[in-house]
Protein backbone atom coordinates (compact mmCIF):
# COMPACT_ATOMS: atom_id res chain seq x y z
CA UNK A 1 0.00 0.00 0.00
CA UNK A 2 2.82 2.40 0.92
CA UNK A 3 4.54 1.59 -2.36
CA UNK A 4 1.34 2.32 -4.27
CA UNK A 5 0.95 5.70 -2.57
CA UNK A 6 4.58 6.54 -3.32
CA UNK A 7 4.14 5.60 -6.98
CA UNK A 8 1.00 7.70 -7.24
CA UNK A 9 2.76 10.67 -5.64
CA UNK A 10 5.70 10.32 -8.02
CA UNK A 11 3.33 10.17 -10.97
CA UNK A 12 1.44 13.23 -9.71
CA UNK A 13 4.75 15.07 -9.28
CA UNK A 14 5.77 14.12 -12.82
CA UNK A 15 2.58 15.71 -14.14
CA UNK A 16 3.58 18.98 -12.46
CA UNK A 17 7.20 19.09 -13.59
CA UNK A 18 7.83 22.19 -15.69
CA UNK A 19 4.18 23.25 -15.65
CA UNK A 20 2.98 26.49 -14.14
CA UNK A 21 0.04 28.89 -14.45
CA UNK A 22 1.64 30.89 -17.28
CA UNK A 23 2.15 27.77 -19.40
CA UNK A 24 -1.42 26.69 -18.81
CA UNK A 25 -2.73 30.11 -19.84
CA UNK A 26 -0.43 30.18 -22.88
CA UNK A 27 -1.87 26.86 -24.03
CA UNK A 28 -5.43 28.07 -23.44
CA UNK A 29 -4.76 31.22 -25.46
CA UNK A 30 -3.41 29.07 -28.30
CA UNK A 31 -6.53 26.89 -28.22
CA UNK A 32 -8.72 30.01 -28.36
CA UNK A 33 -7.06 31.44 -31.45
CA UNK A 34 -9.17 30.83 -34.52
CA UNK A 35 -11.60 28.31 -33.03
CA UNK A 36 -12.80 30.51 -30.20
CA UNK A 37 -12.74 31.00 -26.45
CA UNK A 38 -15.77 28.79 -25.77
CA UNK A 39 -15.01 25.88 -28.10
CA UNK A 40 -12.59 23.93 -25.89
CA UNK A 41 -12.90 22.19 -22.53
CA UNK A 42 -10.51 21.64 -19.65
CA UNK A 43 -10.14 18.11 -20.95
CA UNK A 44 -9.06 19.45 -24.37
CA UNK A 45 -6.54 21.71 -22.67
CA UNK A 46 -5.33 18.84 -20.51
CA UNK A 47 -4.75 16.69 -23.59
CA UNK A 48 -2.75 19.50 -25.18
CA UNK A 49 -0.57 19.80 -22.07
CA UNK A 50 -0.44 16.08 -21.35
CA UNK A 51 -1.99 16.40 -17.89
CA UNK A 52 -5.29 15.64 -16.17
CA UNK A 53 -7.89 18.44 -15.89
CA UNK A 54 -7.36 18.40 -12.12
CA UNK A 55 -3.78 19.59 -12.68
CA UNK A 56 -5.07 22.59 -14.64
CA UNK A 57 -7.52 23.35 -11.86
CA UNK A 58 -4.66 23.17 -9.36
CA UNK A 59 -2.56 25.72 -11.27
CA UNK A 60 -5.19 28.17 -12.52
CA UNK A 61 -8.68 27.24 -11.32
CA UNK A 62 -11.90 26.28 -13.08
CA UNK A 63 -13.11 27.12 -16.57
CA UNK A 64 -14.40 30.60 -15.68
CA UNK A 65 -11.17 31.58 -13.94
CA UNK A 66 -9.18 30.29 -16.88
CA UNK A 67 -11.32 32.23 -19.38
CA UNK A 68 -10.66 35.38 -17.37
CA UNK A 69 -6.91 34.80 -17.54
CA UNK A 70 -7.10 34.08 -21.27
CA UNK A 71 -9.00 37.28 -22.03
CA UNK A 72 -6.65 39.30 -19.85
CA UNK A 73 -3.66 37.83 -21.69
CA UNK A 74 -5.22 38.58 -25.09
CA UNK A 75 -5.81 42.20 -24.11
CA UNK A 76 -2.09 42.61 -23.44
CA UNK A 77 -1.53 42.03 -27.17
CA UNK A 78 -3.07 45.44 -27.86
CA UNK A 79 -1.56 48.72 -26.74
CA UNK A 80 -4.28 50.77 -25.07
CA UNK A 81 -4.16 54.53 -24.38
CA UNK A 82 -3.62 55.49 -20.75
CA UNK A 83 -3.51 59.29 -21.07
CA UNK A 84 -6.33 61.74 -21.77
CA UNK A 85 -6.54 63.26 -25.24
CA UNK A 86 -9.24 64.60 -27.61
CA UNK A 87 -12.05 62.13 -26.98
CA UNK A 88 -12.61 60.89 -30.53
CA UNK A 89 -8.89 60.32 -30.92
CA UNK A 90 -8.87 58.36 -27.65
CA UNK A 91 -11.64 55.99 -28.77
CA UNK A 92 -10.05 55.49 -32.18
CA UNK A 93 -6.76 54.56 -30.53
CA UNK A 94 -8.50 52.32 -28.01
CA UNK A 95 -11.06 50.53 -30.17
CA UNK A 96 -9.73 50.36 -33.73
CA UNK A 97 -6.59 48.28 -33.00
CA UNK A 98 -8.68 46.07 -30.70
CA UNK A 99 -10.93 44.62 -33.41
CA UNK A 100 -8.38 42.54 -35.39
CA UNK A 101 -6.91 41.07 -32.21
CA UNK A 102 -10.25 40.12 -30.65
CA UNK A 103 -11.41 38.78 -34.02
CA UNK A 104 -8.50 36.32 -33.93
CA UNK A 105 -9.95 34.96 -30.69
CA UNK A 106 -13.72 34.58 -31.29
CA UNK A 107 -15.83 34.84 -28.18
CA UNK A 108 -13.48 37.23 -26.40
CA UNK A 109 -15.55 40.30 -27.27
CA UNK A 110 -18.75 38.62 -26.03
CA UNK A 111 -16.98 37.63 -22.80
CA UNK A 112 -15.89 41.26 -22.30
CA UNK A 113 -19.51 42.38 -22.59
CA UNK A 114 -20.43 40.36 -19.51
CA UNK A 115 -17.13 39.72 -17.75
CA UNK A 116 -15.55 41.73 -14.93
CA UNK A 117 -13.20 44.67 -15.44
CA UNK A 118 -9.58 43.71 -14.87
CA UNK A 119 -7.60 45.73 -12.31
CA UNK A 120 -4.98 46.43 -14.99
CA UNK A 121 -7.64 48.12 -17.11
CA UNK A 122 -8.12 50.95 -14.61
CA UNK A 123 -5.60 53.35 -16.25
CA UNK A 124 -7.27 52.79 -19.62
CA UNK A 125 -10.78 53.40 -18.28
CA UNK A 126 -9.61 56.42 -16.29
CA UNK A 127 -8.01 58.05 -19.33
CA UNK A 128 -11.09 57.39 -21.49
CA UNK A 129 -13.42 58.91 -18.91
CA UNK A 130 -11.04 61.84 -18.43
CA UNK A 131 -10.99 62.46 -22.19
CA UNK A 132 -14.80 62.65 -22.21
CA UNK A 133 -14.91 64.88 -19.15
CA UNK A 134 -12.39 67.28 -20.66
CA UNK A 135 -14.61 67.46 -23.75
CA UNK A 136 -17.54 68.60 -21.60
CA UNK A 137 -19.60 65.40 -21.36
CA UNK A 138 -20.06 65.99 -17.64
CA UNK A 139 -22.46 63.54 -16.02
CA UNK A 140 -22.94 61.81 -19.40
CA UNK A 141 -19.28 60.71 -19.58
CA UNK A 142 -19.95 57.23 -18.17
CA UNK A 143 -22.92 56.70 -20.52
CA UNK A 144 -20.91 57.81 -23.53
CA UNK A 145 -17.98 55.56 -22.57
CA UNK A 146 -20.22 52.56 -22.04
CA UNK A 147 -22.13 53.17 -25.29
CA UNK A 148 -18.96 53.22 -27.38
CA UNK A 149 -17.22 50.27 -25.73
CA UNK A 150 -20.35 48.08 -25.65
CA UNK A 151 -21.21 48.89 -29.27
CA UNK A 152 -17.67 47.96 -30.30
CA UNK A 153 -17.83 44.65 -28.42
CA UNK A 154 -21.32 43.81 -29.73
CA UNK A 155 -20.26 44.52 -33.31
CA UNK A 156 -17.23 42.25 -32.98
CA UNK A 157 -19.31 39.59 -31.23
CA UNK A 158 -21.86 39.59 -34.06
CA UNK A 159 -19.09 38.96 -36.58
CA UNK A 160 -17.67 36.24 -34.30
CA UNK A 161 -21.05 34.52 -34.18
CA UNK A 162 -21.23 34.44 -37.95
CA UNK A 163 -17.70 33.05 -38.22
CA UNK A 164 -18.36 30.34 -35.65
CA UNK A 165 -21.45 29.27 -37.61
CA UNK A 166 -20.08 29.82 -41.10
CA UNK A 167 -21.22 26.34 -42.15
CA UNK A 168 -24.81 27.26 -41.30
CA UNK A 169 -26.33 28.23 -44.66
CA UNK A 170 -28.85 30.85 -43.46
CA UNK A 171 -26.03 32.75 -41.72
CA UNK A 172 -23.88 32.94 -44.84
CA UNK A 173 -24.10 36.24 -46.75
CA UNK A 174 -23.83 34.60 -50.16
CA UNK A 175 -26.65 32.21 -49.25
CA UNK A 176 -28.68 35.12 -47.90
CA UNK A 177 -28.27 37.03 -51.15
CA UNK A 178 -29.45 33.98 -53.10
CA UNK A 179 -32.47 33.58 -50.82
CA UNK A 180 -33.38 37.22 -51.24
CA UNK A 181 -33.08 37.00 -55.03
CA UNK A 182 -36.75 36.22 -55.77
CA UNK A 183 -38.00 39.27 -53.80
CA UNK A 184 -35.22 41.71 -54.67
CA UNK A 185 -36.84 42.92 -57.88
CA UNK A 186 -40.06 43.85 -56.09
CA UNK A 187 -38.44 45.57 -53.11
CA UNK A 188 -36.37 48.72 -53.49
CA UNK A 189 -35.18 48.45 -49.87
CA UNK A 190 -34.02 44.83 -50.09
CA UNK A 191 -32.43 45.52 -53.46
CA UNK A 192 -30.44 48.38 -51.92
CA UNK A 193 -29.40 46.31 -48.91
CA UNK A 194 -28.25 43.49 -51.16
CA UNK A 195 -26.35 45.71 -53.57
CA UNK A 196 -24.79 48.21 -51.15
CA UNK A 197 -24.31 46.12 -48.01
CA UNK A 198 -24.53 42.33 -48.26
CA UNK A 199 -22.34 42.03 -51.34
CA UNK A 200 -19.53 43.73 -49.41
CA UNK A 201 -19.26 40.64 -47.19
CA UNK A 202 -18.75 38.12 -49.99
CA UNK A 203 -15.63 37.26 -51.92
CA UNK A 204 -12.10 36.41 -50.82
CA UNK A 205 -11.42 36.19 -47.05
CA UNK A 206 -9.21 39.29 -47.08
CA UNK A 207 -11.94 41.26 -48.87
CA UNK A 208 -14.52 40.17 -46.31
CA UNK A 209 -12.17 41.08 -43.44
CA UNK A 210 -11.60 44.54 -44.93
CA UNK A 211 -15.35 45.05 -45.33
CA UNK A 212 -15.95 44.01 -41.72
CA UNK A 213 -13.35 46.51 -40.55
CA UNK A 214 -14.95 49.31 -42.60
CA UNK A 215 -18.35 48.43 -41.17
CA UNK A 216 -16.97 48.41 -37.62
CA UNK A 217 -15.39 51.83 -38.04
CA UNK A 218 -18.50 53.21 -39.72
CA UNK A 219 -20.71 52.15 -36.81
CA UNK A 220 -18.38 53.73 -34.24
CA UNK A 221 -17.82 56.95 -36.21
CA UNK A 222 -21.58 57.46 -36.61
CA UNK A 223 -22.09 56.80 -32.90
CA UNK A 224 -19.41 59.37 -32.12
CA UNK A 225 -21.16 61.83 -34.46
CA UNK A 226 -24.34 61.34 -32.44
CA UNK A 227 -22.58 61.73 -29.12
Amino acid sequence: MAGTRKGTAEKRGFYHVGLDADKVIDAAVALSQGDGLATWTLRDLGERLGVAPSVIYHHVGGREALSRHVVERILTLVGQPTTAMPWRQWFREALYPLRPVLTDYPGTARWLLHGPVFPGAAPVVDSGIASLQQAGFGRHAALAYSSLVNTAMMTIAAIDDRRLHEDDGPRDHAALIRDLGPITAGSAGISLLTRDLLTRFTGAPQEIAAAQDRYYRYVLERLMDGL
